[in-house]
């Protein structure tokens, strides 16, 4: 089996999720060890990740800007829609916060 290491940084949420999984499956589990990279793995084998609202959460409203206005048909009403639908997504002209990481 071929293994890849990858640095991950994970948000506040995500890593209270992986400590849960790793304090659970490791309590009264004598005979082996689960360990975080066993703990995250099954995880990710085990997601179903919906891509639009991944992307939706990571769209750069400048980005989108730029984008529909290299559009020829650019109809202004339905960009005025898409950004509201964004912005509604997203919150109300929220920046992203700086994060504080922890490494593992």
């Amino acid at each position: 089996m071929s293994k890849k290491r990858l640095q991950v940084i994970l948000n506040e949420e995500a890593w209270n999720l992986v400590e849960a999984l790793i304090k659970e499956a490791n309590e009264n589990f004598e005979v082996g060890s689960i360990t975080f990279s066993d703990a995250i793995n099954e995880m990710i084998l085990c997601s179903k990740v919906d891509v639009k609202q991944l992307q939706t959460k990571h769209t750069d409203f400048r980005r989108s800007l730029k984008v529909l206005a290299t559009r020829d048909d650019l109809d202004l009403e339905s960009v005025i829609k898409s950004l509201m639908e964004l912005r509604a997504k997203n919150g109300i002209g929220s920046k992203k916060k700086p994060h504080n990481h922890e490494e593992v």
